[in-house]
């Protein structure tokens, strides 16, 4: 552990942001760990809205629009629909303090009440006072809030603790240090709005939104929704390759989140040396299999991009002890398969049911949870493997020890780096079995009969990230990538050909979707291959599938539609999920407005 990460850790969880993963509408000023949460009490029925969530599916539940988000909280925007009420609700920090504006749009015949609960959260020291129109509150610093409408004194506001109530007439403004009028509020608040282009607001707020404190081991993390931390999974949850794509959309922004999501990510580490799927708030984690290697690949390019030796030294030898478990554990002759290795949990979890040791879990390694392109590739139980080599992982895995062998060159470790090279030939020259010459494609194959596989996946094109395959290979792979029965058409990319039949499972969660870390993984390829047209062709086509829910509902998605470009009818696609900001990142790299990625590797 570096003394350069902890001090970065400490100088990001501070000041008031969105930092509590249970409501949009709750700011907290750290380090303190003082919230002021923002609520609603109704009087048609008489009752409490107490936390908002954006995504949540339950019969009368709120309706939530996040709108802009200001890195370190300096500015936030969220609109609210709940009981036939609409507020929105902006702040912003002036110097120390925060100041809120809540702005009613709609209400019900008796004016809504605005809570303004105030605590020091997850159990941290400090005493709380209503005193009038105001509350006090006193820890290691003393913090008062005000509000520009005097307090309604009503007990059944279902608030635990001290808290202003104010009647929603009209808008109300919330300070903190020292008494404001409205129109100051107003002022301040106007003064923060910062203007950006629709793909830089998308990478800005899908981090700046998901990005949290963590009070159990006292740090600064991003999950990929905060749906996804108080759902299931106890207050938080890091998945792995999603880490990693996280912190190549914070770094356009913030080298310090950027680094975050790499370093807690790698800390998740088990003691066999690899990094789990998912580490979560319960206490669970995944030590039954790992996610696709794209570590070392994301850290040489955040070192590229800011050069911080110290971050290379802090990522090194949990990246090496990965890479080595692929080969140690998942090889089988010179390539990987995905697996799944039993496991007996400390903290039984219902997700661990269908997995451990098991089909789906080892389709969960390849970050293709369940895809059909498994549907054919018996599960090995003698060996933990699912019985196909898969051309996916084992062309990341060759990714991810390019990669590493030249942070090992750049911190003098040349018995790694000749090992990692090792290693990264004998799976390259194995991958030309992956060749299908009758089709014009790469896919995977199968262990136990020698075979191709029977499906195809846009895995198909993943090769082309580690350079494999000749100029016609190359040439060959964009003709099926744009073929409008094929991986093309308006919609892109299908994570499995149009023109290939599939029997749809009750979920649907891959079959007609589209997937933005696929579209990203596939554009750097095609930057590598050189194919430019193909590239610029699919960087047109995130675009359009990125903007159509933006600008009809401001989500970012987890998966898309790749029949008609929606996203909202599927339950299990998350609305503001961060990766789905790999497409709005495509753009920004094509228009060269984001420079990740632009070496002589990746611009062939």
């Amino acid at each position: 552990m570096t003394i350069e990460y902890d001090r970065l850790q400490d100088d990001v969880a501070r000041g008031w942001n969105t930092w509590d993963t249970r409501s949009v509408l709750t700011q907290v000023l750290l380090p303190d760990a003082l919230g002021l949460s923002f609520g609603l009490k109704e009087y048609y029925r008489g009752t409490s809205l107490r936390t908002a969530q954006i995504g949540r599916r339950t019969e009368g539940a709120e309706s939530v629009t996040l709108g802009p988000h200001a890195y370190g909280g300096s500015y936030t925007e969220t609109t609210l629909t709940w009981a036939g009420i609409t507020i929105r609700v902006q702040t912003a920090h002036a110097g120390d303090d925060l100041v809120a504006l809540v702005t009613p749009t709609a209400n019900q015949p008796k004016s809504a009440l605005l809570t303004v609960g105030v605590s020091y959260l997850w159990n941290r020291p400090g005493t709380v006072v209503r005193e009038a129109d105001r509350i006090c509150a006193t820890a290691e610093r003393t913090v008062e809030v005000y509000a520009t409408t005097p307090h309604v004194d009503d007990p059944y506001c279902d608030i635990d603790g001290p808290y202003l109530a104010l009647d929603l007439a009209q808008a109300v403004g919330i300070s903190t240090g020292r008494p404001r009028t409205l129109a100051e509020v107003a002022e301040l608040i106007a003064t923060k709005a910062t203007p950006a282009t629709e793909h830089q607001e998308i990478v800005r707020d899908s981090i700046s939104w998901n990005t949290i404190y963590e009070p159990s081991k006292s740090r600064v993390i991003t999950g990929v929704s905060r749906l996804w931390n108080v759902g299931k999974r106890g207050g938080y949850a890091l998945f792995c390759w999603d880490a990693f794509f996280n912190a190549l959309l914070a770094a356009p922004n913030s080298k310090a989140v950027a680094y975050l999501n790499v370093v807690e990510m790698l800390r998740a580490v088990t003691p066999e040396g690899f990094v789990p799927n998912v580490e979560q708030g319960t206490g669970r984690k995944t030590y039954d299999g790992s996610q696709p290697p794209v570590g070392s690949m994301t850290v040489l390019e955040l070192y590229r991009r800011f050069g911080d030796r110290w971050f290379l030294e802090e990522c090194f030898e949990t990246l090496l002890s990965w890479n080595r478990w692929w080969w140690r554990v998942r090889r089988d002759g010179d390539l990987l398969c995905a697996g799944s290795t039993y496991f007996d949990p400390e903290y039984p979890s219902p997700q661990d049911i269908p997995r451990i040791h098991q089909h789906f879990g080892a389709t969960c390694e390849s970050g293709w949870d369940g895809h059909p392109v498994f549907d054919d590739v018996p599960f090995d139980q003698n060996k933990s493997l699912l019985a196909a080599h898969d051309v996916g992982l084992n062309s990341l895995y060759a990714v991810d020890c390019e990669s590493l062998a030249e942070i090992a060159d750049i911190l003098g470790e040349p018995d790694a780096a000749s090992e990692l090279r090792t290693r990264h030939d004998t799976v390259v020259a194995a991958m030309e079995t992956f060749w299908d010459e009758t089709a014009g494609i790469y896919r995977s194959r199968r262990t136990d009969t020698g075979q191709l596989t029977e499906r195809l996946s846009t895995m198909s094109f993943y090769p082309l990230l580690v350079g494999v395959g000749a100029e016609r290979q190359g040439r060959m792979l964009a003709e099926h990538l744009l073929a409008d029965d094929g991986f093309g058409g308006e919609w892109i990319l299908p994570t499995s050909p149009r023109n290939e039949k599939i029997e749809l499972k009750d979920t649907s969660y891959w079959e007609l979707r589209a997937w933005p870390p696929v579209n990203f993984l596939v554009y750097l390829g095609l930057r590598r291959a050189g194919e430019k047209d193909a590239a610029a062709w699919l960087a047109e086509g995130s675009e359009r599938l990125v903007l159509k829910e933006w600008r009809e509902h401001r989500h970012i998605h987890e998966n898309y539609s790749s029949v008609h470009g929606a996203a909202c009818d599927k339950p299990n696609s998350e609305p503001f999920q961060t990766w789905g900001a790999l497409l709005s990142l495509i753009v920004l790299m094509e228009r060269g407005e984001v420079t990740l990625f632009d070496d002589e590797r990746w611009q062939e």
